[in-house]
């Protein structure tokens, strides 16, 4: 997918630097990343949208007097364990929103600490990061 996202930072009047054009999303590409964002948001939100159900529907078994106490405690054990996936995909769908956000401001693919170009082939793998590879470290 990196050759279909153009890899060339946009013309600046000042500073233009070739070493940085090799690695950074040029702004042709960004309709791409943004697209690939979006796919991603949907992914998680999907994932969100089903580890809450499934937290509803283990929390209604844990409340079923009905049910014996190993199937009321095992119940609420599901029920942590999901709430706990839905917690830890909704971080991730805010990564992601972050992203989208970086990416209308111009600061996607950029590190956020460093302030150096983020490589396109981190960003095809996980679009989402904020750091580059040293700073992630």
């Amino acid at each position: 997918m990196s050759a279909d996202l153009a890899i060339s930072s946009p013309d600046t009047a000042a500073g233009h630097n070739p070493a940085t054009e090799a690695r950074h999303p040029h702004s042709a590409a960004l309709a791409q990343w943004r697209a690939l964002l979006g796919f991603h948001w949907q992914e998680r939100l999907e994932r969100i949208t089903e580890f809450s159900l499934a937290y509803h529907d283990a929390e209604e078994a844990a409340a079923d007097v009905s049910s014996g106490r190993g199937e009321r405690l095992a119940a609420r054990r599901r029920a942590r364990a999901m709430l706990h996936r839905a917690v830890a995909e909704r971080r991730a769908l805010a990564e992601i929103e972050t992203a989208l956000s970086r990416l209308a401001t111009g600061r996607f693919g950029w590190c956020e600490q460093c302030g150096g170009v983020i490589a396109t082939t981190r960003l095809t793998e996980m679009p989402q990061t904020r750091y580059c590879p040293a700073c992630d470290r």
